[in-house]
């Protein structure tokens, strides 16, 4: 493992922050960007209490509001911004990164490297970097509200992450593996993207528990927020992203499965399983619906779905029906404003020629 890597983490909310105070206790120089300085107030005058799963107290290297300062010279560029950030974030980083570094998105949600390597590609054809992204963040995390201390409320047991171009997978995954043992590789990014388990886990109960947020009732998102019917809508929800997965070639991983792989967690359906997440037992559900469970999960989770089944000539009836009444809820038109094929750059590809470019790149 190289010592003298030298990380930007890009976004300072929870797992932003969680991403920086982990690969500083691994002992990297870490740079922490945030376009808003507030979001430094508590970290200019103490060190990062890290709290829960990890205790250490760490001191990040660069808090700045300058994108130019964090990345310039660093190897790893790790985007945990909200995703509806990542067209910005993309166009400003295409104006300033230079060969050979690597950007990572914790997480991609559906289409994140995508995303980033149609702006890449425009804006800067010549530019030889690597674009990876993680099915999900590694850590169930919190900052505190004083923005004192995060909360590593569970550490996923693994984690997969891919690459665009596909072929660079295994040259990251050599430089990662040290520092995150969890991680493994998937084939291409169409597994990280449609692996996305936030999709199905945050905008449903999300939707669902409107009364309890409309009135100003806290509750717990995973344990309070979902009933045994509610679980049992959601499996149908993700039977329907999997059966996507097949007009792509691709086995994907049950939520079921996945929550007894990643957290160890016990039960013989959804609703046991979350029930004995000891991870999210102190996750609040939202306290408004312009929340990223709901907003960003669904513009970037659920609406690509539907464009991706569509590209394959296929209906998904739940998860359509879904987004439309999560539109009319949020009185925006979700189908348009969401990631479309477009934003990926795979819209006159057919399915064939998309499992290609995401092996090559080109």
């Amino acid at each position: 493992m190289d010592d003298n890597l030298i990380f930007a983490v890009i976004g300072a909310g929870n797992t932003g922050q969680a991403m920086a105070g982990y690969l500083k206790l691994k002992g990297f120089a870490v740079r922490l960007y945030d376009r808003s300085e507030w979001r430094f107030k508590s970290l200019r005058k103490h060190s990062m209490r890290l709290s829960d799963e990890i205790v250490s107290s760490q001191k990040i290297d660069l808090l700045t509001t300058n994108l130019n300062e964090a990345v310039h010279g660093a190897n790893f560029i790790i985007v945990s911004t909200a995703t509806t950030a990542h067209i910005e974030i993309a166009k400003r980083l295409s104006e300033i990164l230079t060969n050979d570094q690597t950007i990572l998105l914790h997480p991609g949600r559906t289409g994140g490297a995508l995303i980033f390597k149609k702006i890449l590609r425009e804006n800067r054809p010549d530019l030889k970097i690597t674009i990876g992204e993680f099915e999900s963040s590694i850590f169930t995390t919190r900052v505190s509200a004083t923005g004192s201390t995060v909360h590593y409320y569970g550490i996923k047991n693994g984690v997969h992450f891919s690459t665009l171009p596909a072929v660079d997978v295994r040259k990251i995954f050599q430089i990662l593996k040290d520092i995150f043992p969890q991680i493994e590789t998937y084939p291409n990014v169409l597994y990280t993207s449609l692996n996305n388990y936030g999709a199905i886990l945050h905008p449903a109960p999300t939707l669902f528990n409107i009364g309890r947020i409309e009135n100003g009732h806290s509750y717990t998102h995973y344990i309070e927020g979902i009933t045994p019917s509610i679980a049992n809508f959601l499996e149908k929800l993700d039977y329907e992203r999997i059966t996507l997965g097949k007009y792509f070639k691709i086995r994907l991983k049950p939520l079921n499965v996945w929550l007894s792989d990643t957290y160890g967690s016990k039960g013989d359906n959804l609703y046991d399983l979350l029930h004995n997440t000891h991870a999210y037992r102190k996750i609040l559900g939202p306290d408004t619906l312009q929340h990223r469970y709901i907003v960003e999960d669904t513009l970037n989770g659920l609406v690509p779905f539907v464009h991706l089944a569509r590209k394959c000539g296929i209906g998904l009836p739940i998860t359509e029906n879904l987004t439309n009444l999560i539109g009319h809820l949020l009185n925006i038109d979700v189908i348009s404003l969401g990631r479309d094929l477009n934003d990926m750059g795979i819209a006159s590809m057919d399915v064939n020629q998309i499992l290609d470019y995401v092996t090559n790149g080109d």
